[in-house]
């Protein structure tokens, strides 16, 4: 049977299933009727694989504890529900029990679940946390108006289960604390700085552009042939970063190859050195009309100048595409006081020397050349001067207002996001009046008190206890959740006079919030630890085999599925989308990684996909394909567990850590499916990997860095053939077409991933149950992305007043 056949069945199926479940066929108000009605049902179909003889996944059940008021007992019962309505249990192989009593089952157990829900009479579990890195960054960018990272340097926040935002893992530790106080005190001082406005346009072009010895200047263009070291690089002479923070550089000039030129127009070429003339004009080249990358690299401001035979030093902290016509191209780079920038030729040959040849008989560079005209820097990125927290605390003259004690209880009511205790207040006071007792200047004393603001408790977590009638922590969980920085001054004001948590307020303040370009920052936050972005560097490809990969390809790989994310949200638009589109949202360079044509520049935009195109939804995007490989080749096992953890919501239990590694096919003779086959033959490894690698062989088609494949490199056809629980797939067309039938296990997942990410902790089962009707509500009216993040933010247990006895009538 064909898998659109089986497709359709399992829709029926699950119609049915639902059906039964909305009838509420079995009404259960005791335990012992879920005893009698369950003992027999495991008996018959579980205790094979689930019994006292043999436990799959470490999972027993004809003696799991019943007692559903304990919570790890409900979570084991509401993963064998999970697994009922997917069909995951009992496996193909096995006897199907009848429908009719699966749905029985699963309705015994909802309502065993919501009995204890009810019974347990708890509020959310909404807890006390740290701001995570990106969030302590944006809050300080919101409160002072300058880009400085308080969280530079400081130990990567903990993951869990994907997300590092959780309350249970930010903590405060003696390391962060020691770190972030420099950090503090550097931020105080721009904060509060007066003044010479330090922001700064200077432009650089010939004469003032430093290079190394085996760079040419000409009339208007200082000219580059080689990546292979500093000797070929260029910078801004005399040029000295002034302060800590984000710069623009920009870089107007062109890059070809002048071999093509040359050649196409019939003009004979000789390299002076032989080598060269012997090798260099038969090289690969590419064709004048691809852009060329370059990168910018900070350095020490010492450190610009000519060095023979030394590698390019310092941080590659920005990359461009620069085109085979004279153009104008960007980045925005994060430097620090006493850097300098060097201009770095990424694409060229790795040449030691200038490839200089004879051409009509003047001596000229031959090979593919970088031409700069100028170089422009422009920063530190600073909202007004002076900083807008010096003109709020001292105001913008050198005269010092008479309100100052008043005007730091507003900055102190704004950083700790509620009115501010008396005895804080007076506090923070006191320190701005003893540091001019002891001779300090204003600005020094108040640079004092922002220093004090940014490591203060207060500041860095979030007073947020679940109480239902704290409208501050409201506005803050709000702010954090679509803006992942602090409350702005509408929902400051809304909370001051007690309006926000009303309903209509807080759903007219979700939809505004998500129209402001703040959004972008949930979109960047949640994107990276739901879909895994933020781990995107790691495991680089091999340049080898992966010859078209880049750096700046990998950014833009992540901002394809921002921008799809954002299109998905803005428009509303069904959350299936995420599983299947029509569309994609690229730009050129990643246009050409994805063979379609017609789309030119470096902005991206919505593109409609041909019904044949595998390229729809989150599953046929780059970054995903990439973060799931390992650098050299792809893994289904990676891919499987990727698809079960992020779309499906159905993490596999770890690998026993007794199983050896798949050996590497050094020959290149096997194919991944058969390198695979030992784990599948490996008892303790054939359940796991049964449910797992057929999702990860739905997607062989990509290779390791997404590009569409028919054969692997050893020429043996793709493998991409899976059967899964009512339905099979030969290729992603088909995959997807499954996935969509289990459209309603992906929108519970991804509701649960939200609350997640949006309460700060991992979601317990009574909060499960109320993540998992509003996943079913906003998909039986037919809602949208967007829909149900407001439904989310509606709901009671986001605004922290729900209580388990709630949970039964929803």
């Amino acid at each position: 049977m064909d898998a659109i056949h089986q497709g359709a069945i399992e829709v029926e199926r699950i119609a049915i299933l639902l059906a039964a479940l909305t009838a509420a066929a079995v009404s259960l108000p005791a335990s012992q009727d879920f005893d009698a009605l369950i003992t027999p049902f495991v008996e018959a179909h579980c205790v094979k694989c689930h019994g006292e003889r043999k436990q799959k996944g470490d999972i027993r059940l004809d003696i799991l504890d019943r007692d559903f008021s304990k919570g790890e007992n409900a979570i084991l019962w509401q993963d064998v529900s999970d697994m009922l309505i997917t069909g995951d249990m009992p496996p193909e192989e096995e006897v199907r029990p009848p429908m009719g009593d699966v749905s029985q089952i699963i309705k015994a157990i909802d309502t065993e679940l919501r009995s204890a829900a009810a019974s347990m009479n708890e509020r959310g579990r909404i807890a006390l946390r740290r701001l995570s890195h990106s969030a302590l960054d944006n809050t300080v960018k919101d409160l002072l108006g300058i880009d400085l990272l308080l969280s530079k340097n400081l130990p990567a926040d903990p993951d869990l289960e994907g997300f590092n935002s959780l309350a249970v893992t930010l903590d405060a530790n003696p390391e962060m604390v020691l770190k972030l106080q420099n950090n503090a005190n550097t931020i105080a001082k721009l904060a509060i700085a007066s003044g010479e406005d330090i922001r700064e346009k200077r432009s650089y072009s010939i004469g003032t552009i430093g290079h190394g010895h085996n760079v040419e200047e000409g009339r208007e263009f200082v000219t580059t042939s080689s990546s292979r070291d500093r000797k070929h690089t260029m910078w801004p002479k005399d040029f000295f970063v002034p302060q800590d923070g984000l710069y623009r550089i920009r870089v107007d000039g062109f890059a070809r190859d002048y071999r093509t030129d040359l050649e196409e127009q019939g003009i004979e070429y000789t390299y002076l050195r032989e080598n060269y003339e012997q090798s260099l004009k038969k090289r690969d080249r590419k064709p004048n009309d691809e852009p060329r990358l370059v990168s910018i690299i900070a350095i020490q401001a010492s450190e610009a100048r000519h060095m023979d035979a030394a590698s390019v030093p310092g941080r590659r902290v920005g990359y461009f595409y620069i085109g085979n016509e004279m153009d104008s191209q960007y980045v925005d780079v994060r430097l620090n006081k006493g850097e300098n920038i060097m201009v770095h030729y990424a694409a060229a040959a790795i040449l030691n020397q200038s490839p200089t040849a004879v051409v009509e008989g003047e001596e000229r560079l031959v090979a593919d050349l970088l031409h700069v005209k100028s170089i422009t820097v422009s920063g530190p990125e600073i909202e007004t001067w002076p900083p807008p927290a010096r003109q709020q605390l001292l105001g913008a003259s050198d005269t010092v207002p008479n309100n100052v004690e008043e005007r730091i209880g507003d900055f102190l009511f704004r950083a700790f996001r509620r009115p501010v205790p008396k005895n804080t207040l007076q506090s923070f006071n006191l320190l701005y009046q003893t540091g001019l007792d002891q001779g300090l200047t204003e600005q020094e004393s108040m640079g004092n008190v922002i220093e004090g603001v940014l490591t203060s408790p207060r500041f860095l977590f979030n007073y947020d206890k679940g109480d239902g009638k704290d409208v501050w922590a409201l506005a803050s969980r709000l702010s954090y959740f679509l803006w992942n920085s602090m409350p702005d001054n509408t929902l400051i004001k809304l909370a001051e006079n007690d309006q926000l948590q009303k309903p209509r307020v807080l759903r007219k303040q979700t939809a505004r919030m998500l129209k402001d370009p703040k959004t972008q920052r949930f979109i960047e936050d949640f994107t990276a630890q739901w879909l895994g972005l933020k781990d995107i560097e790691l495991m680089r490809p091999d340049p080898k085999l992966y010859e078209d990969y880049d750096p700046l390809l990998e950014s833009l790989m992540r901002q394809e599925s921002e921008t799809f994310f954002q299109e998905v949200l803005e428009k509303n638009l069904p959350i299936t989308s995420f599983l299947d589109s029509d569309f994609i949202t690229i730009n050129e360079r990643l246009a050409k990684h994805y063979q379609i044509e017609g789309v030119d520049g470096s902005e991206f935009r919505k593109v409609a996909l041909p019904k044949d195109n595998p390229r729809g939804g989150l599953l046929g995007q780059a970054s995903i394909l990439k973060i799931t490989s390992d650098g050299t080749r792809t893994s289904p096992v990676v891919r499987g567990v990727w698809i079960l953890e992020n779309i499906l919501g159905d993490p596999p239990s770890p690998p026993p850590a007794d199983v050896m590694p798949i050996e590497p096919d050094v020959r290149g003779t096997k194919t991944i499916f058969d390198m695979l086959s030992r784990h599948r033959e490996i008892e303790t490894c054939a359940d796991c990997h049964r449910s797992i690698d057929p999702w990860g062989f739905g997607l062989e088609h990509f290779d390791a860095i997404g590009v569409y494949r028919s054969q692997y490199r050893n020429g043996q056809s793709v493998y991409a053939k899976g059967s899964v629980p009512n339905g099979s797939f030969d290729g992603i067309a088909d995959m997807k077409r499954v996935l969509l039938n289990r459209s309603d296990q992906f929108a519970r997942a991804l509701t649960e991933k939200l609350f997640t990410y949006a309460l700060g902790h991992p979601l317990s089962f009574q909060e499960r149950l109320i993540a998992d009707d509003i996943a079913k509500a906003n998909s039986q009216k037919g809602g949208g992305f967007k829909d149900l993040i407001i439904a989310i933010c509606e709901s009671p247990l986001f605004r922290g007043e729900i209580q388990s006895t709630q949970v039964a009538q929803n």
